[in-house]
């Protein structure tokens, strides 16, 4: 009978070029805490009235790929992922003159003519390798908690799930970020008191997207319009109060950034991923609310908004990759 359970598992991915083609050989191994992926049959009833007890015969009318997985973050596990999430990757730049540590910058592509880019999933299921065909990223959260590490929750939509064989590749070896290497400031001002942190890019994919091409797979799905929130649980005082004031009252906006600062990648440069809103606006009223004697908490939601030509969310990742995540 076997003794099947998720210790041992493995879940790689690999970067596609066409969409519904072959499955890839994957690139990278993920630091995966869970996963679910499975493929989704979308079936219909023949329901005639001629002297039957009960509905006719089912027959499959689509069908895809529906999943996800939440990983730890590291370094250089995290790049692709940010690439097939916001789609647009800027060439990496050194981060100092003659140094061989770069600078990756991913931005939230625009117009009708670019589209997410996609990838193979392959996945050890136990009692088989499944590989999950051009798969594009639906959601993606990073979540942080105090006295704990960051994760990144990926939610996906893809074309079709096969069986595949997973590639000799290595797990990272270097440190995931934690709690203790976070800064948040709010329009440059630091901001100690957080708990945790949540920022999510919700990219509103396309999921029923099926034409009469002669298959029972959708066609290639896109973005819609998206959505960049921000959640953080913080300590009240003073300072929160004078933003709630300044910000939350005024609906004005605030400039949010978040910086991880790891182990040294090299020479002086250390390992780093930052993210950067820079206009946001309250989309709740922050102020703590008193339960009883414990000290207060409040609550800040931010969202992401796209002014003039100032990108709604840039995220930067600095590492010892000399080319593009997505190349």
């Amino acid at each position: 009978m076997g003794n099947f359970s998720g210790d041992d598992t493995k879940l790689q991915i690999g970067k596609e070029t066409t969409w519904g083609s072959a499955l890839v050989a994957p690139s990278i191994e993920l630091d995966m805490i869970s996963e679910e992926f499975g493929e989704e049959m979308i079936i219909n009833v023949e329901e005639t009235l001629v002297g039957k007890a009960t509905a006719g015969r089912s027959d499959i009318m689509g069908k895809k790929v529906a999943g996800g997985f939440t990983i730890l973050v590291k370094p250089d596990n995290i790049g692709l992922l940010l690439a097939c999430a916001l789609g647009c990757e800027a060439n990496a730049a050194a981060a100092e003159a003659t140094s061989t540590v770069y600078d990756h910058g991913f931005s939230l592509i625009t117009g009708s003519a670019t589209t997410l880019p996609f990838f193979t999933t392959v996945v050890d299921k136990k009692t088989g390798v499944q590989g999950y065909r051009s798969n594009k990223i639906a959601s993606i959260s990073f979540d942080l908690a105090k006295n704990d590490y960051l994760k990144a929750t990926v939610s996906t939509i893809g074309y079709s799930e096969g069986s595949d064989a997973l590639e000799d590749l290595e797990l990272s070896v270097l440190r995931a970020w934690n709690f203790n290497d976070l800064l948040v400031e709010i329009d440059d001002t630091p901001i100690n008191e957080i708990e945790s942190l949540t920022i999510t890019l919700n990219n509103n994919l396309e999921d029923d997207l099926f034409g009469a091409d002669g298959s029972a797979y959708m066609i290639e799905i896109d973005r819609q319009r998206r959505e960049v929130t921000i959640d953080m649980d913080v300590l009240w005082n003073a300072d929160m109060e004078t933003l709630r004031t300044s910000k939350y009252k005024e609906a004005a906006s605030a400039q949010f950034e978040a910086i991880f600062t790891g182990d040294t990648a090299g020479a002086s440069l250390k390992y780093a991923l930052t993210f950067l809103a820079a206009k946001c606006y309250y989309t709740a009223d922050p102020i703590a609310k008193i339960g009883g004697p414990e000290r207060l908490r409040g609550r800040i939601s931010l969202r992401a908004a796209s002014i003039g030509t100032t990108q709604p969310l840039v995220v930067t990742l600095r590492d010892l990759l000399g080319t593009k995540h997505s190349a």
